[in-house]
Parts: structure tokens; sequence; C-alpha cells
């Protein structure tokens, strides 16, 4: 990643910096005090955020090249939600349950033939 490198991580941060400068000293300018920072660099710390330090929250580290093939993320993901919405109390039949995109043929052509 570019941010690894000290240089680029160096440069990204001071470009950042200055953008928050130019808008602190805009609002200042008229008349709002507002905090320079945005929710992003409050949380993180850097404006700096990538897919795979996202992924990491929620997929083991070794797994993560995986999700480069799209048709991983359908077999994933989808039963995560199932169980988060059962935790949540939602009240679906999950038999009816399936997949709107070129993985089920069916269905898949359905939706086309709407579009085209």
């Amino acid at each position: 990643f570019p941010e690894d490198d000290p240089e680029v991580r160096a440069k990204m941060e001071a470009e950042m910096k200055a953008a928050q400068e130019a808008k602190a000293a805009k609002a200042k300018a008229g008349g709002k005090q507002k905090g320079g920072k945005t929710k992003l660099v409050q949380k993180t710390g850097t404006g700096i955020v990538r897919q795979w330090n996202i992924l990491l929250k929620m997929v083991p580290a070794e797994e993560i090249p995986q999700f480069v093939d799209p048709y991983h993320w359908l077999s994933y993901f989808p039963p995560i939600g199932v169980d988060h919405l059962k935790k949540f109390g939602v009240g679906v039949d999950w038999r009816r349950a399936f997949i709107t995109t070129a993985v089920n043929p069916y269905y898949y052509a359905l939706i086309r033939w709407q579009f085209e």
C-alpha cells in the first residue's frame, strides 16, 4: 500500500493537514466555529482507510485474499447477515431467500428481461 512508504504517508498526512487548516480558516472567517476534523479523522486518527483494514475487522486475515473472487462475497456474508437478522428478531421465511445475481440464472434471466 502506498501509505506504508514513510515518505508517501508523510506527504498524504501533510496534504490532509493543509486541507483541514484551510477549512478551519475558511470557517473562522465566516464566523462559525466548527471542529477542523472530520468524523473519519476523529475515529481513526488519520483519514487513510483501506478496504483491507476494514475487512480485517470482520474476516480472518488469511481469508481476505479469497475476496478477490466476487462469488466468495456471496457465500461468506449472506449467512452472517441472516444470523444477525435472526438475532435482531426479524420474522422472515428464510426458505424463500434467493440470490438476485447471475449466480441464480433463472431469477437473473427474469431481472434482465425486466430491464431490457
